[in-house]
């Protein structure tokens, strides 16, 4: 006799993305719960008693099914952020220490924000904090090399090869894709940012605590914080003109939530403290633009999600205007084309005269013979 094992590898999920659902529970409650709807009977023949009969064949069946919708843990894979002390406050972020070691700091070009949008988009979300994890961790030898020996020229492989001499924290795209590792230093601060809010996209989003999400809050709520916030904000009329732009806030509070929300702070603290850092906000916006604005304190770090998701759908709402205008403009453009070309052709065709070509010639004199 032949016996042939079957082996299923299970659903596998990484050791930092475990979820309530994937875990075994079965408090006290529920198994009482269990018992007594589904898994017992009251015996009263038997000796006028009430004995309970347990069906354990009903009950193997329960928690067999419990446990086959269990998730594999995968504790091989571990992906580090390390911490930036965001907690502490801006003067000990590792953000504001790169820029005062490599500056200026400026902006990547369309072109290659396009580009490398596009590269990071076709990683795995492993991947993607892995890699956010690397640039961590140059930012920490960055902090420790004197400045002067930090060239304006020098890229990210170059740095790499003279400075860190252990490589194994660092993802192997850091230095495999030539598109990353020739990122120059003053580039450096625009990329990670860059990269900050396509992991939240991709991957955190998913992830969001309970204590965040939109559900959790009433939706008179969600209206007051919204409309309080950006009447505070980007609505002002006396802000400082770098922050008017709707896409700043909305960059802002994804990293907002990847640094600070993602290391278990406090939710009850007024968003306030945060908005106005300078390492939270992009080389564009500096501490006088800061100053020009200031969000009430009922407006709490645990509001952050549903201004965010607020702030992004009046993005939405705009941008669909804005082609509803351009499409509206084309269709008056091209009306107003074809009845210039109506009357043109209508003219053309009253004043145009015909002339008469008739095969007599025309008399004349005749010739000598």
């Amino acid at each position: 006799e032949t016996t042939t094992t079957i082996e299923t590898k299970g659903k596998c999920v990484p050791l930092q993305s475990i979820r309530p659902e994937h875990i075994f529970s079965l408090n006290r409650n529920d198994l009482s719960r269990k018992l007594i709807n589904d898994s017992l009977v009251l015996n009263y023949q038997y000796g006028k008693s009430k004995d309970i009969i347990y069906d354990y064949e009903e009950i193997e069946i329960t928690l067999r099914n419990m446990i086959s919708k269990l998730v594999l843990i995968d504790t091989e894979k571990l992906n580090f952020l390390t911490y930036q002390f965001e907690l502490y406050g801006e003067n000990t972020s590792l953000i504001n220490e790169v820029r005062a070691r490599v500056k200026p700091q400026q902006q990547l070009t369309n072109d290659d924000r396009t580009k490398l949008k596009g590269l990071i988009i076709t990683m795995s979300p492993d991947d993607i904090l892995h890699f956010l994890g690397s640039l961590d961790n140059i930012f920490t030898y960055i902090r420790t090399i004197a400045e002067e020996k930090l060239r304006e020229d020098m890229t990210i492989q170059v740095f790499i090869e003279r400075f860190i001499r252990s490589k194994s924290r660092l993802n192997d795209n850091v230095l495999r894709w030539p598109q990353f590792s020739a990122i120059q230093l003053p580039y450096i601060i625009d990329f990670y940012e860059m990269f900050e809010e396509i992991a939240f996209d991709k991957v955190l989003r998913t992830y969001m605590k309970k204590e965040l999400v939109e559900e959790t809050f009433p939706e008179e709520e969600r209206k007051r914080v919204l409309e309080t916030f950006s009447r505070s904000t980007f609505e002002k009329e006396k802000i400082g003109e770098t922050l008017k732009s709707i896409d700043s806030w909305i960059s802002m509070l994804k990293r907002l939530i990847v640094r600070v929300l993602n290391a278990n702070a406090s939710l009850d603290i007024p968003i306030q403290y945060y908005l106005e850092r300078t390492d939270l906000w992009s080389d564009r916006i500096n501490f006088d633009d800061l100053t020009t604005f200031e969000v009430d304190d009922d407006i709490l770090l645990q509001h952050t999600y549903v201004i965010l998701t607020g702030l992004e759908n009046k993005q939405k709402a705009a941008n669909r205007s804005s082609q509803q205008s351009a499409k509206l403009t084309a269709h008056s453009v091209a009306g107003q084309r074809q009845k210039v070309d109506t009357w043109f052709g209508q003219n053309t065709k009253a004043t145009t005269s015909t002339k008469e070509i008739s095969g007599k010639k025309t008399p004349g004199k005749k010739a000598r013979s």
